[in-house]
């Protein structure tokens, strides 16, 4: 029984990732990195280093794929800042990770989870005209 339950949950997560926009992929990486975070966290309190680096290393894994969909050209100052909050964050968990230190996993945290509430706060209206705009070039 729990194992068909886990199976429907996993089925959920992919039919709604392969029916996101854009927009919502990007909140579904967020939210991700987030709870991968929070994991890690748990980790190092009890000790369970094995998990806690699989945990960092996935969140690294996530940032950096946020980092190389930013685009540099059109994003102007935004995506060159994005870009390198996004670096500070990697290399802040990999020392986070070697050091087990939260305060440095709770730091990054805090930065993604701003980054966050900004994605979060784009006007549908913005978010629909882009993907129009997007629709009509592509």
């Amino acid at each position: 029984m729990a194992r068909l339950s886990i199976k429907k949950y996993q089925d959920m997560k992919i039919n709604s990732a392969k029916n996101a926009d854009p927009y919502e992929l990007v909140q579904m990486v967020f939210k991700a990195i987030l709870g991968k975070l929070t994991a890690a966290t748990v980790c190092i309190e009890q000790n369970k280093i094995a998990d806690k680096g699989q945990l960092i290393s996935e969140s690294i894994t996530l940032i950096t794929s946020l980092a190389e969909s930013l685009d540099m050209e059109k994003g102007g100052d935004i995506s060159q800042n994005l870009s390198a909050l996004y670096e500070f964050c990697t290399s802040y968990l990999v020392q986070a990770n070697s050091e087990n230190d939260i305060a440095k996993v709770n730091e990054v945290h805090t930065i993604i989870t701003n980054i966050k509430e900004a994605w979060d706060s784009i006007p549908k209206q913005a978010r629909d005209e882009h993907l129009e705009q997007r629709a009509a070039v592509g």
